[in-house]
């Protein structure tokens, strides 16, 4: 509400107020000059720039959708914005002809930018474009009997190889596969049920639990990490690896001491997250059409699939004293609205059923006029009554204590069909 109230009076306010009215200081879509893009640009990561102007009519409609979007890729991927109304010179030289423009770096400055040329610049549009732009090269292990084969193939070489029961590969784990695919050879293998873990001599695990395992040059023997699976740890025990000089075993017991404390900031980032799940819940997607695609990839599971902000999975939750089992986990807010949905449903069809009646007041009773069984062979006698006769004489027959009256002025209703028409998509790009 507020940011439309700004955006009403944008007019009348100087430009530089009114970049701060697309993108506020709290917003995850980071305002940077050139300086500050050639910073951003240093690290071999994934990063999504828009290059706006503050009294552009689509560059303010898109920003709300824009902002949604950075929530869901933080911290993994960073979402920035150029005020290209101060900095004319630098977005023409990035080869900007009009505005909104928004790019990817798919691994920095090292890659060619790819500009979004979606039709709708809608959140989900913008969450799926940039996330499926990480270049990873993850090696999908489907059979654990395969994984030392992976391990001989890249003896040379630090291999990395995620063992986690999810379907899709973390968001996290394809960033930093992208990250250090110069230095380690990456590799994920599903264990469904921990089977795998098992036999790697391993315990099976939680569901929702991720195993990282290290192989260092020349060795078959894997070193476990031991830390938090989150961004800045494994980013932290990574460099300790490529830097040389820090002892493997020293550096994972130095993660394995780690405490999760997650700051305010983190806190209140994961709190919109959630209350966008909830949106997500609700229909508070900008049309249909993001929010069936939302709720087919996260929705009901957003922090299963994506992790806590930086993290493959949730934060450590803690238990209640006397907990014995997972039932005393906290409940998922999706899954409360999804339970109370189908109790609400199982009512509605318990509820005892009022019988019909017409315009007249009188009651309707349907009679049905087939069944599923085989028909069988009409007598000559009967084969002689009109439709009407027939349908009156099954009434009488099946409902030979219901006063005559009521089977006089009984009918009987068609059964209706109707088809379900889609609603149109838009699919007009706004014109810049």
């Amino acid at each position: 509400m507020l940011l439309s109230n700004l955006f009403a009076v944008s007019l009348a306010l100087t430009p530089s107020l009114v970049s701060a009215a697309l993108f506020s200081k709290d917003s995850l879509v980071k305002s940077i000059d050139p300086k500050g893009f050639r910073e951003a640009l240093k690290e071999n990561i994934t990063s999504v720039v828009a290059f706006v102007a503050p009294w552009c009519g689509h560059c303010q409609r898109m920003a709300p959708e824009l902002n949604k979007a950075a929530l869901g890729l933080y911290p993994l991927i960073p979402t920035y914005a150029v005020d290209c109304d101060k900095y004319k010179g630098f977005c023409a030289k990035q080869g900007v002809q009009g505005f909104p423009t928004v790019k990817v770096w798919p691994r920095g400055r090292d890659s060619d930018p790819v500009t979004f040329d979606g039709p709708d610049r809608t959140a989900s549009a913008f969450f799926y474009w940039a996330s499926r732009s990480i270049p990873h090269a993850i090696k999908k292990i489907y059979k654990v009997e395969d994984v030392p084969k992976w391990v001989q193939e890249h003896s040379t070489e630090t291999r990395a190889l995620l063992v986690n029961n999810g379907k899709h590969i973390p968001l996290l784990w394809q960033v930093l596969a992208n990250k250090y695919r110069d230095y380690f050879a990456f590799a994920i293998h599903r264990d469904r049920k921990g089977k795998s873990s098992v036999k790697m001599g391993m315990e099976a695990g939680a569901k929702g639990t991720s195993k990282v395992l290290i192989y260092p040059p020349g060795k078959t023997d894997f070193v476990r990490f031991e830390g938090i699976t989150k961004y800045d740890s494994l980013s932290k025990f990574f460099d300790s690896i490529i830097d040389g000089t820090a002892n493997l075993e020293i550096a994972n017991k130095e993660a394995a001491q780690e405490d999760f404390v997650p700051d305010e900031t983190e806190l209140e980032i994961e709190r919109q997250q959630e209350a966008q799940r909830m949106a997500l819940a609700h229909g508070g997607f900008s049309d249909l059409i993001d929010f069936e695609e939302a709720v087919k990839q996260y929705g009901t599971d957003f922090h299963g699939k994506h992790g806590y902000p930086g993290m493959m999975g949730g934060p450590p939750m803690p238990m209640k004293k006397d907990a014995k089992s997972n039932d005393d986990k906290p409940e998922d807010p999706i899954q409360k609205i999804l339970k109370h949905q189908k109790e609400e449903a199982e009512k509605s069809a318990k509820a005892p059923k009022m019988a019909k009646t017409g315009d007249g007041g009188e009651i309707v009773l349907e009679v049905p006029t087939e069944t599923g069984h085989p028909k069988t062979p009409v007598a000559d006698a009967a084969a002689t009554e009109t439709p009407a006769e027939s349908t009156l004489s099954a009434s009488s027959s099946a409902s030979s204590d219901v006063p005559e009256e009521l089977l006089t002025s009984s009918t009987v209703e068609p059964t209706a069909t109707s088809e379900h028409d889609s609603v149109p998509r838009s699919t007009a790009h706004d014109e810049l």
